[in-house]
C-alpha cells in the first residue's frame, strides 16, 4: 500500500471530493484526521474508514479560523504523534460578476480557498521538517486558468493557491517537504452539480502527490496525473 503507516490530514472531508480523497487514503494505508463544518458527515466518515481497518478521528473546523486549524492539527499531533501529509480540500465558490459581487461572498472565498490552505500549512510545516518528511496536496482549480465570467473570486483564490505551493515548495526544499497544486477535473459535487465526473475521479491525482518519492516534484501543478505548466519554474523565463 503507497501510504502504509502515513498519518493524513484532509480537509473538507465531509462530501464530495475530500470525503472519496480521505477513503482513498485510507484504502492505501494511511490514517486519517478529518474536518469539516458538518460533524455528522465526518463521523459516518471516520465509521467507514475504520470498517477498512485503519484509525480515524474527525474535529469539526472552519479552516478558515486560526483556533479551529490548530485544534486540527494538535489533535493529529496527539492522537498519532506526527503528520505525514496534508490535503487541503476546503473551498467554497459564488458565481457573480464583480460589480456585483458582495464583499462578504469575496471574503468568505478568499478565507476559505486561500488562507485555509495558508494556516494549514504553517500549523503542520514545523512538524513535517522536524521529522524532514511532509507531502502538502493543494486541490487547486483550471479555473485558476481560465478565469470564465463570473468566477473572478474562486479563480483569484485558485491562482493563489498555486502560488502559494510553489512559494512554499521553494521554502522546504531542504526538509524533504514536497508540495504541489492540483486540479481534480470537472467533478459533479454539491458545489458543481453540472459536473461531468464523479468525485472519485480526483483520487488517483492526490494519492500520486500523497506518496511522491523524495525526489519527485514540488511546486508543480497536475490535472489527471499529467503536469500543467502555471508558473514558470525558472525565474529566467521571466528575463526573456
Amino acid at each position: 500500500m503507497k501510504l502504509e503507516n502515513k498519518v493524513a490530514v484532509v480537509t473538507g472531508a465531509s462530501r464530495g471530493i475530500g470525503l472519496e480523497i480521505a477513503l482513498g487514503f485510507a484504502n492505501e494505508g494511511a490514517d486519517l484526521v478529518v474536518c469539516a463544518r458538518d460533524v455528522e458527515r465526518l463521523q459516518q466518515l471516520v465509521l467507514e474508514i475504520e470498517e477498512s481497518g485503519r484509525r480515524a478521528f474527525a474535529v469539526q473546523a472552519d479552516v478558515s479560523k486560526e483556533t479551529d486549524v490548530e485544534r486540527v492539527v494538535d489533535g493529529a499531533i496527539q492522537e498519532f504523534g506526527r503528520i505525514d501529509v496534508l490535503c487541503n480540500n476546503a473551498g467554497v465558490s459564488h458565481t457573480r460578476q464583480v460589480d456585483e459581487m458582495p464583499l462578504e461572498e469575496w471574503d468568505e472565498i478568499i478565507a476559505v480557498n486561500l488562507r485555509g490552505p495558508f494556516l494549514l500549512s504553517r500549523a503542520v510545516l514545523p512538524h513535517m521538517k522536524k521529522q524532514n518528511y511532509g507531502r502538502i496536496v493543494h486541490v487547486s482549480s483550471m479555473s485558476s486558468l481560465m478565469c470564465a465570467p463570473g468566477s473572478a473570486a474562486y479563480s483569484a483564490s485558485k491562482a493563489g493557491l498555486n502560488a502559494l505551493s510553489l512559494a512554499t515548495a521553494n521554502e522546504t526544499s531542504g526538509h524533504n517537504i514536497l508540495v504541489n497544486a492540483m486540479s481534480p477535473g470537472f467533478i459533479k459535487t454539491d458545489m458543481n452539480p453540472v459536473g461531468s465526473q464523479p468525485p472519485s475521479a480526483a483520487v488517483p491525482t492526490a494519492i500520486d502527490l500523497a506518496c511522491l518519492p523524495d525526489d519527485g516534484p514540488s511546486g508543480r501543478f497536475f490535472r489527471f496525473q499529467e503536469e500543467v505548466i502555471v508558473i514558470p519554474e525558472s525565474s529566467d523565463a521571466w528575463k526573456k
